[in-house]
């Protein structure tokens, strides 16, 4: 009895501790019985009793230890080092550390060019390093984006950006409008098993997943979704359009040449792009022959949380701050009581994911709704909201509100 069993229906069952302490009790009074012998007393407050508790405490332990690794050969349980394993069999990596992304309005006299590694300074002190050179236009103005130069999930607040440190003539101001779509720590359990599910076509050719399988595995790329068109007619899904026989891929972050590298190799030929910006391939397999696509390049958009608690919750600014931090976490797939994903670019978001952040923390005993909302200000909240596709979602601390119901 206190051997691991497997059964084919629900895996490997452990015995309970009572039946493995009754077969060690068993064991010792046979190993110390004789005649004329009294009959071993193993009660657990004798000294046998205690041995044989310790014992069991072994025994205990090593199914533990064996239920644990049989639950590891399982990906969607899987953690650490043994989903890395599995993440080989797919020939995917845990992505790195990443840094946060904010979206940047320079502005000042039309030609000056604004340098690749300019930097500048957030009201919070942290450095941010100009992504790609820009020169100002005719309106006196230009956008670009600057990465935190600390990687890890900062949080760069909108309008928070307005300190040069990089002097360069002619440069005046510089502002974000939205808040930076957040980095990361080394990729979660969760972010990690969502992209191997994902991704099991990533070696694959032609279809949309094993687009995506490459793309998502691309080091810098934070947010992707490609979608796809089979019918002859452009067609609009998550508000971006697909071209007949095509496919958009709707990216932030990540390198042109990369992405157009990707698409070149996965992609059947004869497959239309569609978006925003134009990439370039040149194929020196294939007498550098010059391939051009079109990807979508999302905008950064502020995204937006309303939290409601039963009338008679006592709201003190802990337990604020605490259901702020969950639902952030939550937010960018961080959240272990959750497990959710990160939330992306062309996806339907339900507020409902959010409950399970905040009722796992043990202040919270009644929580009345969670409505969500997306765009420049704090309105339109409900309970399901549509993310487009050339709309990167953003959120902070700051866009989360959080009351009690009235009595």
């Amino acid at each position: 009895m206190s051997r691991l069993t497997f059964n084919p229906l629900t895996g490997l069952v452990a015995p309970e501790t009572a039946d493995i302490r009754a077969e060690v009790a068993a064991d010792w009074e046979r190993a110390f019985s004789g005649e004329g012998l009294p009959p071993l007393n193993t009660e657990p407050p004798t000294p046998a009793g205690q041995l044989i508790d310790a014992e069991v405490g072994e025994i205990e332990a090593k199914n533990a230890d064996v239920l644990y690794l049989a639950n590891q050969f399982n990906p969607r349980v899987a953690e650490g080092r043994w989903q890395d394993a599995l993440g080989f069999i797919y020939f995917l990596t845990r992505k790195i550390d990443e840094p946060t992304v904010v979206a940047c309005q320079l502005t000042g006299l039309n030609g000056t060019a604004i340098p690749y590694g300019a930097l500048a300074q957030s009201a919070d002190g942290f450095y941010l390093i100009c992504n790609h050179a820009v020169t100002i236009g005719s309106n006196g103005a230009a956008e670009t984006t600057f990465r935190c130069a600390q990687t890890g999930p900062i949080e760069i607040a909108p309008h928070s950006l307005r300190t040069i440190i990089t002097t360069v003539a002619g440069w005046d101001s510089i502002d974000n409008a939205a808040a930076g779509v957040v980095g990361r720590d080394r990729e979660t359990r969760a972010e990690f098993e969502a992209r191997r599910f994902n991704s099991v076509a990533a070696n694959a050719h032609g279809s949309v997943s094993a687009l995506y399988g490459a793309l998502a595995d691309l080091n810098g790329v934070l947010d992707v979704r490609v979608l796809e068109n089979i019918g002859p007619a452009p067609v609009v899904k998550y508000g971006v359009a697909v071209p007949g026989h095509g496919v958009t891929v709707c990216i932030y972050g990540g390198e042109d040449a990369d992405i157009a590298e990707i698409i070149y190799r996965k992609k059947d030929a004869g497959c239309d792009t569609g978006g925003n910006a134009n990439i370039v391939y040149e194929a020196a397999d294939y007498s550098d022959a010059v391939y051009q696509y079109k990807i979508m390049r999302p905008t950064p958009v502020n995204f937006w949380l309303k939290v409601v608690l039963g009338a008679g919750t006592s709201l003190t600014p802990a337990l604020t701050a605490a259901i702020k931090t969950a639902l952030v976490d939550d937010f960018y797939g961080r959240n272990s009581a959750s497990s959710n994903p990160r939330v992306g670019l062309a996806q339907t978001v339900y507020a409902s994911r959010f409950y399970i952040a905040v009722m796992s923390l043990p202040d919270v005993r009644d929580l009345h709704s969670i409505q969500a909302a997306l765009g420049a200000g704090a309105s339109g909240y409900a309970d399901v909201i549509t993310i487009n596709g050339n709309q990167e979602p953003v959120f902070s601390v700051d866009n989360i509100t959080v009351t009690v119901q009235a009595a």
